[in-house]
């Protein structure tokens, strides 16, 4: 008998300058969310992960729910 993977559903709102507002994706679990973003074409580094109002690692494993992604900007 094969094993069912185990997969994590999680809804991403992005804020701050991307083309794209929201999106939906169901990820293996063990995945982290800087595989995620990188998946997307976004830069770990460019960005800060909010889940329930609180900032989270982009090398944290990803949990089900909801994450805001937003760009940070720096200027001089």
């Amino acid at each position: 008998m094969q094993k069912r993977s185990s997969l994590k559903r999680i809804k991403l709102k992005f804020v701050g300058g991307f083309d794209i507002k929201e999106k939906e994706l169901e990820v293996e679990e063990g995945t982290r969310y800087s595989e995620v973003l990188s998946s997307l074409g976004i830069n770990p580094e460019t960005v800060v992960l909010v889940k329930d109002n609180t900032p989270i690692p982009t090398d944290d494993f990803v949990e089900e729910g909801e994450v805001v992604v937003m760009r940070v900007i720096s200027g001089g």
